[in-house]
């Protein structure tokens, strides 16, 4: 070839390769510059999924450790900080009164709960493990008992089992009340008051300095507004409705206080206090306001009111007899004007009983509450009544009183540990219900301020036993002023008295056991049926496979039963830290004919006297005759006399 065309030859090799360098030059350079710019956004995308993720984590109320207990798989220890819970609250009182001489509704509450939530002493949700303090607690046995739990990030991993319900466990779900105008949420619920509309959608997380309730008596229209009031403030902490009316017409208002009020948040228990049973036993109608407007004012300054909301839903009946408390007057420390209902019943007789027959018309606002009682599975309960000062817990009643009188004996539950704890929990945190003093001469003293309600005067047809046998629902009776009307200069005393009680109260419905049933594939079994091997009183799952039981530190062993599935015993662990996180599996099973199997027991409850004698609830059958007469016509001379 010549050299010139080897030249041009080379020439047009070289400016090919120089245009392809420039060009992957070019390329390189353009890809560059398309990271650089994509790298904030792929930043920014990496943050907002971190902070899904820690939200998602902190939301969750444990995170789970499998124990091999017994070989299986399904007992969970909870794994989060502890609620830790003193063995004498009333030694801290006095602290805590020191104090709390600031406004009721702006800042008291977190001083109420003690010096730990002071400088820097929270700790934050996102921290991996637990501080050192409450490690030297736990391992030192001197559990501090006003430390929120909070959450540790292990790293065990859940058996595939107990996934589902772990996710269930984070997820909220309709309640049993629903909007109006909203039919598919309507099936056998009650619907949200809807007279004044949420009209502060921001300010229920933001403290409201201008929120204050008045220390008076509020008749029906003032408590229906203060409530109206609330739930518009309040939005996305409190939810209004009502479970019926009176007699007279006037709605029994019940509020929600919680994190999440218009949803049952699955895994978190539901739990209430029933106050004005009686009409003229007042104090309890009044604070269980001040209650409400404590706890939403206190949400966004206090961590363990926080802790509270969040982990549980509080309903709250302030009256549950308006039309009683309408004639009652203001003053009036004993007899019976407006205790009863406006047909002249006492309503705290007015329960089927778990001992007698009670032959007594049912009323509305007897009936309200029961059809309340059976649409939400409450864990915890408290009464609250007047004429005394003591905290009484079941059984109400003895099958073995013909005449009432204050030299009965105790009548006892299987739980009887646990109802002694609760009474222990409100009246050691009350400054002088522990000390038992008596109200009046000739009237009984009560020592540590706790008394067995069969002890002190047996009732049939009472609301604290009705509960507890027929739902599983631990209700004590909280005898809250030795006047039942006192004047309205008292009730500031009184309020300060019971605040921390009533909060300290609802926290114990995070002790003992709650877990999950479900299916070989993991759908929740609804209606089984549970009892504490030796506690014949038994429990019953939600719809979501949910159920709770408050017990004291020790072994124990569950029995679970459901139509169509193999029974199953199992044994677990209840700690003081915090409660045991029990899972349970039940695989189905049918007989040689093809037949599903059924659970051995005739009734889910399990109606037997800790003695042995097997009692059921009974139905009226015939005439009392003329001893039940007597023995009521007693009873309420008792009552109008003592409470």
């Amino acid at each position: 070839m010549a050299p010139s065309t080897v030249t041009t030859c080379r020439a047009k090799a070289d400016g090919r390769r120089s245009h392809l360098l420039l060009s992957v030059r070019t390329l390189v350079a353009i890809t560059t510059a398309v990271a650089f710019f994509a790298l904030p956004v792929h930043c920014q995308s990496e943050k907002r999924l971190s902070s899904i993720q820690q939200q998602q984590q902190q939301h969750q109320y444990y995170d789970s450790e499998e124990l091999t207990s017994g070989g299986g798989d399904e007992v969970i220890k909870s794994k989060i900080r502890p609620d830790t819970y003193s063995q004498d609250p009333a030694q801290q009182y006095e602290k805590h009164l020191q104090h709390s001489k600031q406004s009721d509704t702006v800042g008291s509450a977190s001083t109420v709960y003690g010096e730990q939530y002071g400088d820097g002493a929270l700790m934050q949700q996102d921290q991996p493990m637990l501080d050192e303090e409450a490690q030297e607690s736990i391992s030192s046995g001197s559990i501090n008992n006003h430390r929120i739990p909070q959450y540790t990030r292990g790293g065990s991993s859940v058996p595939s089992d107990v996934v589902e319900g772990k996710n269930v466990g984070n997820r909220a779900v309709g309640n049993n009340y629903h909007h109006p105008g909203n039919p598919s949420s309507a099936t056998g619920g009650y619907s949200v008051d809807s007279a004044y509309g949420p009209h502060y959608s921001s300010q229920d997380l933001v403290q409201d300095q201008n929120y204050q309730l008045e220390f008076k008596y509020h008749d029906y229209d003032k408590m229906t507004k203060f409530l109206r009031t609330t739930s518009s403030r309040f939005p996305n902490l409190t939810a209004l409705y009502s479970i019926g009316k009176s007699v007279q017409g006037r709605d029994l208002w019940v509020m929600v206080v919680s994190s999440s009020p218009y949803e049952h948040m699955i895994g978190k228990p539901d739990v209430k206090y029933v106050a004005n049973m009686h009409g003229n036993e007042a104090v309890g109608r009044e604070l269980m306001l001040h209650l409400i407007q404590y706890l939403v004012n206190s949400y966004s300054v206090d961590p363990y009111i926080r802790w509270l909301l969040d982990n549980t839903r509080i309903h709250v009946l302030p009256s549950m007899n308006p039309d009683g408390f309408e004639v009652a007057r203001e003053g009036q420390c004993d007899g019976g004007q407006g205790r009863y209902n406006a047909r002249g019943f006492d309503l705290n007789r007015n329960f089927p009983d778990y001992f007698k027959q009670n032959n007594k018309r049912g009323q509305p606002e007897t009936d309200a509450v029961k059809e309340w009682t059976s649409k939400i599975q409450f864990v915890l309960s408290g009464g609250l009544h007047g004429g005394a000062l003591v905290a009484s817990y079941p059984f109400d009643n003895t099958p073995n009183s013909m005449f009432q009188s204050y030299t009965s004996t105790p009548s006892l539950t299987p739980d009887d540990d646990v109802f002694k704890h609760l009474a222990l929990t409100y009246s050691r945190n009350h400054p002088t219900m522990n000390q038992g003093v008596a109200c009046k001469a000739g009237t009984p003293t009560f020592n540590n301020g706790i008394t067995n309600g069969a002890a002190w005067y047996p009732l049939t047809g009472g609301m604290q036993d009705f509960n507890y046998v027929w739902y599983g629902c631990m209700e004590v009776t909280l005898e809250l002023s030795c006047c039942k009307y006192p004047s309205t200069s008292e009730l500031p005393k009184l309020w300060e008295e019971n605040r921390l009680s009533l909060v300290k109260f609802l926290a114990e419905a995070h002790r003992g056991v709650h877990g999950f049933v479900m299916d070989e594939h993991g759908n929740p079994i609804e209606k089984a049926s549970l009892k504490i091997k030796g506690r014949d009183v038994g429990f019953q799952t939600t719809k979501y496979g949910e159920f709770w039981r408050i017990l004291l530190p020790g072994v124990y062993k569950l029995e679970i039963y459901g139509d169509g599935y193999i029974p199953k015993e199992m044994d677990f662990m209840v700690v003081e830290q915090h409660p045991t996180l029990l899972n349970v599996t039940l695989h189905t099973s049918k007989r040689q004919d093809n037949t599903p199997y059924r659970q051995p027991v005739p009734h889910f409850y399990h109606h037997h006297h800790p003695q042995g004698i097997a009692l059921a609830p009974k139905q009226p059958t015939q005439d009392p005759g003329i001893f039940s007469s007597i023995t009521s016509g007693f009873n309420n001379f008792v009552s109008n006399m003592f409470g």
